[in-house]
């Protein structure tokens, strides 16, 4: 969900002059707050002292990726195993 946030606002500076001259100002917080970040990543992307816009992103983009915790990934087992134990089972039975 952050990263979309994030996504979002890399876009909206491309067409919204409002977001470069609220980072440039030190007032990037007051956009922030409009995106769906969490409280505590919105301050720390705030506290975020970068030379330019797109070193902010940069960082802004690792700080995000870290917070965001890993999709669950279920594993389930290869249909193929199944059917290549079945036929292992066969053969042992014939023999």
């Amino acid at each position: 969900m952050s990263m979309q946030a994030l996504n979002r606002l890399v876009a909206r500076s491309i067409i919204d002059p409002t977001v470069l001259q609220a980072f440039g100002a030190g007032r990037i917080g007051d956009v922030l707050g409009e995106l769906s970040f969490s409280p505590g990543l919105r301050r720390s992307l705030a506290g975020l002292q970068a030379e330019s816009w797109t070193d902010f992103a940069v960082m802004a983009y690792r700080m995000v990726q870290a917070a965001e915790e890993p999709a669950v990934r279920i594993q389930l087992p290869s249909p193929v195993e199944g059917l290549l134990q079945e036929g292992r089972t066969d053969q042992e039975q014939v023999a």
